[in-house]
This record gives C-alpha cells, sequence and structure tokens, in this order.
C-alpha cells in the first residue's frame, strides 16, 4: 500500500508543474493584423470621414497601400503637383503630400 500511495504522489509531483508553466489562453491569437485587406485601418485610427480643409495623417498620403497610382484607373484627373489621391475604405481625397491638407473628397467612389 505504500507502494502505491508514494507512486501515485510522484505520478502527482511530475505532472503539476506542466500545468503550472502552460501560456494563458487568450481569444486574440494572431494578434492586430486589420482587417486582412490592404485598404484597413491602421493601428489606432477608427474609421474616419475627413472634410474638405482639414488634415489626414501624413502616413496615407506616402503609404503606397493608400493613395492611388494611376488615378485614370478611377477616372479621376491626373492630381496637381504636390497632391495625390488617397484612397480610405470606400473614400477617394485628393491631399497634399507634405501636409495631408485635403482639397476635395469623393464618398464611394470605390466599391
Amino acid at each position: 500500500m505504500k507502494t502505491a500511495v508514494m507512486t501515485a504522489a510522484l505520478a502527482v509531483a511530475i505532472a503539476a508543474p506542466g500545468a503550472a508553466l502552460a501560456k494563458p489562453h487568450h481569444h486574440d491569437h494572431d494578434g492586430w493584423r486589420g482587417k486582412g485587406h490592404p485598404h484597413g485601418m491602421p493601428p489606432g485610427q477608427a474609421k474616419k470621414h475627413w472634410s474638405r480643409g482639414e488634415y489626414m495623417p501624413r502616413g496615407y498620403v506616402v503609404e503606397r497601400t493608400y493613395y492611388i497610382a494611376e488615378p485614370a484607373r478611377y477616372r479621376l484627373r491626373t492630381p496637381p503637383p504636390g497632391y495625390r489621391w488617397v484612397r480610405v475604405g470606400n473614400d477617394v481625397y485628393l491631399a497634399q503630400t507634405e501636409t495631408g491638407l485635403i482639397a476635395e473628397v469623393i464618398r464611394s467612389l470605390i466599391d
């Protein structure tokens, strides 16, 4: 009987530390990855609808994933020097590249 109790105690002593060292379970398995498409919002940015005369963060104007390299493809005119067409969600903004000042807004252009 003494041997059986000692064997059981030894088995518990070997198995218990493994459970104590296990990582806690989190529901967020992959961290922040946006929505999985190139036009998701950057971390810390809620969906925004800027208006003419407002400033958008410069990251939108310089990041290749947001600015429209071929405006004619969307039937947009060529932007003036120092400006760039920027897509955020379905909206398109004509913004100054240095400051992010919005000169024009087209809502729901891209579906």
